[in-house]
Order: structure tokens, then C-alpha cells, then sequence
């Protein structure tokens, strides 16, 4: 009996399983469209309001753009709201469920709402790009100026958005100044030719505000000893000025033995470079622990240079 009980669980799990392959494989997926996720299509549009509005408004909003590289941004930027505004030309074509959109105007009129705080921080990193600290890494120009245009991609996708709610809800009257607010802010950025004089002015003002530090000791064996060592290192720079920011020997030591390990000196180094602009460089001296003294030692150059207008090096 136990023998015919266990062929006749192996003939079920055999029927059951030959059901499953026989089965259409669209029947056997779980859907996820719908869910935005790329090389998915889209659903097909229902006919059914209700059912078109829930579909719609779960995935409509205030758009965000994330940007890549300045290259490519205008390009991703221009298909990614020509996808967005075909989204809701699609829905406003077709049957919509007013009970749907009056429950969801809330958190509609909540998101406009939200764009005042999200224009004024677009616009004020904007204005900001190429502006640094005197002690800052200054990178090339065309990276501030991706900083800037970027604001002015997430302002263009966060109207965009305005624009589209203001189609969904014609009477909603909180849009109107929140577009306003986003077209001053356009307004404000410009064009290409207006961010970079921005970007450019901004830097020219970060650029005049470096100074020099002054040196925090007097040895002139160090400083001849660094001085021929940037020398070697940077042969086509013509040195103008260098002040140490060691005032004694840096000693790191193992943790455990506190036995020296190396000993480090170092100053900054101002520069004239062959195309006539002025640089602040860092050069150090490290000494190697031998175990009965320091070696000879080797000279590295320390921080990146940073420019400095040639007036404003010390006389």
C-alpha cells in the first residue's frame, strides 16, 4: 500500500508539473510593466478611466533630471521631456476619472508648492559655480560651467513639470506663480554665452581673492634644500618665492614601538609659469628612519599647484 501511495504522489507532481510547461509562458510571469524600468515596455493604453487614471497619476509628478556629462545632457535632456510630455499628451487624449484627480490635487498642489524651495537652491548653485574658497581646488573652467548649465537642466525639467500639471489641472491657481518663479530663474541663467561671462567672472573673483601664506619659520638650509629640490622636479617654472609651513620636523612613528618611521619638512613655492601666470605649488622633503638616523631622504612635490594673480605674491 505504501508503494502504490508513493506512485501515485510521483504520477500527480508529473501531471501538475506537464500542466506547467503546457501553460502559455505569458501566463506564468508575474507583469511589471508599468514600473519605468529601462527596456520595458509600456502598458497599453486601457480604455477604462479609472484604470488609466490610477495608472497615470502612480507615476506622474515634477520631473527630475539627473545629469550625466555636459556632452551628452542637452541630447538625454530633450528626450527625456519629449518622453514626459508625450506621457501626459497620451493621458489627456483619452478617457480620465475626475473623482481620481480630485482626490490626488493635494499632493499635486503640495508639489508645486515644493518647487519654490527646489528654484531657489537650482538658482543659487548656479550663481555660485566657479566660486571657491582662496585655499580651494580650482578645476578647469568647462567643469564650473557643467555645474552651471546643469542647474539650468533641472530648472528646464522642474517647468516642464509645472507646465504639465497646469494641462492636468487648468483651474489649479497655485501653478501660475510657481511657473512665473521658474521663468524669472530661466530668465536669470541665460544662455550659453551668459553662463560662461558668469562662470568667468565668478572664478576671476575667487582667483583675486588668493593669497600667499606666510612662512612659519626661517631656516635657510631647508629652504636652499627645497628650493633645488622643486627645481628638479618642475625645471620649467621660474621660482619667485618660498615660505616653509614647517616650523620643525614632522615625525611619524609606529603606533606600537614608537619607533620614527619618517620625518617630513615642507614649504609652499610660488611659481611664474613660461605663459606669464603665477602658481603656488607645494614641495617636501621625506626622510626614511634607517634605524640609527634619517637617510638622505626624497623631495616630492606636495599640493596641487593653485594660481594666484602675480600682483598679489608677497614683495
Amino acid at each position: 500500500m505504501r508503494r502504490l501511495a508513493s506512485l501515485a504522489t510521483i504520477a500527480l507532481t508529473a501531471s501538475i508539473a506537464a500542466s506547467i510547461l503546457a501553460a502559455p509562458a505569458a501566463a506564468q510571469r508575474t507583469s511589471r510593466e508599468g514600473r519605468g524600468s529601462a527596456g520595458v515596455a509600456a502598458a497599453p493604453d486601457s480604455p477604462n478611466p479609472v484604470k488609466r487614471t490610477w495608472d497615470f497619476t502612480k507615476r506622474f509628478g515634477i520631473p527630475r533630471f539627473d545629469s550625466a556629462d555636459c556632452a551628452s545632457d542637452p541630447a538625454r535632456l530633450a528626450e527625456f521631456l519629449d518622453a514626459y510630455n508625450a506621457n501626459v499628451d497620451r493621458f489627456l487624449a483619452g478617457p480620465t476619472d475626475p473623482k481620481k484627480l480630485g482626490l490626488e490635487r493635494r499632493n499635486y498642489v503640495k508639489q508645486v508648492l515644493g518647487t519654490a524651495r527646489d528654484i531657489g537652491a537650482y538658482l543659487g548653485a548656479f550663481e555660485t559655480s566657479g566660486q571657491r574658497s582662496p585655499d580651494s581646488y580650482v578645476p578647469p573652467v568647462e567643469d564650473d560651467i557643467c555645474r552651471a548649465q546643469a542647474q539650468k537642466h533641472a530648472l528646464l525639467a522642474l517647468r516642464a513639470g509645472l507646465a504639465a500639471i497646469a494641462r492636468v489641472y487648468p483651474d489649479m491657481v497655485e501653478v501660475a506663480p510657481a511657473l512665473a518663479e521658474a521663468d524669472a530663474a530661466l530668465a536669470r541663467v541665460g544662455d550659453d554665452a551668459a553662463i560662461r561671462k558668469l562662470v568667468t567672472a565668478n572664478r576671476a573673483a575667487s582667483l583675486a581673492a588668493v593669497r600667499m601664506k606666510p612662512a612659519l619659520a626661517k631656516n635657510p638650509a631647508w629652504e636652499n634644500g627645497l628650493r633645488d629640490g622643486f627645481s628638479r622636479l618642475v625645471p620649467d617654472e621660474t621660482i619667485l618665492r618660498l615660505h616653509l609651513y614647517s616650523s620643525d620636523w614632522y615625525i611619524h612613528r609606529n603606533e606600537f614601538t614608537s619607533v620614527p618611521e619618517y620625518r617630513q619638512i615642507g614649504a609652499w613655492v610660488a611659481t611664474r609659469r613660461s605663459d606669464g601666470t603665477c602658481w603656488i605649488n607645494g614641495i617636501d622633503l621625506w626622510q626614511n628612519f634607517t634605524g640609527t638616523g634619517f637617510d638622505s631622504g626624497e623631495y616630492k612635490l606636495g599640493q596641487a599647484p593653485q594660481q594666484i594673480l602675480c600682483e598679489n605674491l608677497p614683495k
